[in-house]
């Protein structure tokens, strides 16, 4: 198969945007809010379903950051200061971890529009890996590092479990934190490991589709032993991964390629990026046995609206463009 899909949060409309602040200020009230929340939601479905994505989201329009829901709604997790999101100017709320970690409900289901989604186009669920979730947490209560990661791969358990009974089909595990790497230092093999046997908590027994998406930094620093991690598919972003280091390895997995640049306003030509990825995929698998999507580099929540929406079209077509041609 190749298909298409977007990473992870979605800028908001301008109409959502005006409501909001409206709310703050105490203009309106919170059923004209929610009103305006299902109203972008569609829109951000429609966009998504006219261009013909394989997976749809309800676009994440309630997500402050990735982890905030977590950070809101875990129990022994308290809501730090905001802290900067990598090299972006955008800010999180960092989780201060004070006990031990306790979920006490469906987290992601609670606050997805699920009631906007198609019936007719399997549904994609984001949720922060639990490497990502781990590192950007300060740690008060668990004696290490890897104690907290397990413990959060476990909760994530709970929450892929939850949504594929709810019929979502495939489930993005962001991990930007795994490839960021701003010193350029070496990733040690430990740390590795413990981020294989983490996955391997969060999605044993799960039976949805498992995608472990990297971005901000280069895919290439963890291999070859990234390629052993039990997901289905690996995202890499591909404005911050080497190209030719990335071609010296074969995939026998399947991949989500970061082809469109969601920090930058510039559009892409279809065509340039079309040939990227054909070199690519024939670069990697030689026996085009295994999927492959074609998606932003990262979340397109970082774009105004108009033009997120013409990144959807983009990637879209681009992913037609190498199905007619690899076919």
């Amino acid at each position: 198969m190749l298909g298409c899909y977007v990473t992870g949060i979605f800028p908001r409309p301008k109409e959502l945007i005006e409501t909001t602040r409206a709310y703050d200020r105490r203009r309106v009230g919170k059923e004209a809010l929610e009103k305006a929340f299902k109203e972008a939601t569609v829109k951000v479905i429609e966009a998504q379903t006219s261009a013909g994505l394989s997976y749809v989201s309800d676009g994440m329009l309630k997500w402050q950051d990735l982890l905030r829901p977590f950070t809101e709604n875990l129990g022994g997790v308290k809501i730090g200061a905001l802290a900067r999101w990598f090299n972006n100017n955008t800010f999180y709320r960092k989780p201060i971890v004070l006990g031990e970690i306790l979920r006490k409900k469906d987290i992601t289901v609670e606050i997805a529009n699920m009631d906007c989604l198609p019936r007719n186009v399997p549904w994609k669920a984001v949720l922060p890996a639990p490497y990502t979730l781990a590192k950007l947490s300060e740690n008060n209560f668990y004696k290490s590092e890897t104690e907290l990661l397990l413990k959060y791969a476990e909760i994530l358990k709970e929450e892929i479990r939850s949504l594929a009974e709810r019929n979502f089909k495939y489930v993005q595990l962001s991990d930007p934190a795994l490839v960021y790497n701003p010193f350029k230092e070496p990733i040690s093999k430990d740390i590795l490991a413990d981020v294989n046997n983490a996955l391997e908590t969060a999605v044993k027994g799960v039976t949805v589709r498992v995608c472990l998406q990297t971005f901000f930094g280069d895919f290439t620093q963890i291999l070859p032993e990234a390629l052993d991690f039990p997901v289905d598919d690996f995202g890499i972003d591909l404005y911050e991964t080497s190209l030719e280091k990335l071609e010296e390895y074969t995939f026998d997995k399947s991949v989500a390629l970061g082809l469109i640049d969601a920090r930058s306003s510039l559009l892409e030509d279809e065509k340039e990026l079309s040939a990227v990825a054909k070199e690519l995929i024939e670069s990697v698998y030689p026996s085009k046995t295994c999927d492959v999507f074609i998606c932003p580099n990262c979340d397109l929540e970082f774009l105004p609206w108009e033009r997120a929406k013409e990144k959807i079209r983009i990637i879209a077509k681009v992913a037609k463009n190498l199905e007619n041609e690899l076919s």
